[in-house]
């Protein structure tokens, strides 16, 4: 009797072990059917995204609202400078300007101090 309740033990942990091995089978069935659903969604979604924006490229009306932006940014432009013209304070060009200048003076000043602590070495003063 005893073997029998063993074997009976055995015979379902041997079921058991089947089921886990066939649900991890389907598993992997499953993941790799959905990475290959999901490359196919990618690549049918990219394709109509490119052709999405290639339409509206084209669309004369796209055209006029990106001409109009880049002509009301032109405006604004030449309003903030005007603005800051008349309140006295620099633009951002003007202060890239500036700092280009004092980039090469600071360059010349450390030309000059090296060519002055060379002298100094050599025994001139």
């Amino acid at each position: 009797m005893a073997q029998q309740q063993v074997s009976f033990f055995q015979e379902g942990v041997d079921r058991f072990r089947d089921a886990v091995g066939s649900i991890e089978y389907e598993f992997e069935r499953v993941q790799k059917d959905l990475r290959t659903r999901r490359r196919s969604l990618e690549k049918q979604f990219g394709r109509r995204a490119k052709r999405l924006s290639k339409d509206l490229r084209k669309n004369p009306a796209l055209k006029q609202v990106e001409t109009l932006r880049k002509r009301a940014t032109v405006q604004i432009e030449q309003s903030v400078d005007g603005v800051l013209s008349l309140l006295q304070i620099a633009s951002k060009h003007d202060v890239q300007r500036i700092d280009r200048k004092l980039s090469q003076l600071n360059r010349r000043l450390r030309e000059l101090d090296s060519k002055k602590a060379g002298r100094r070495a050599n025994g001139r003063a």
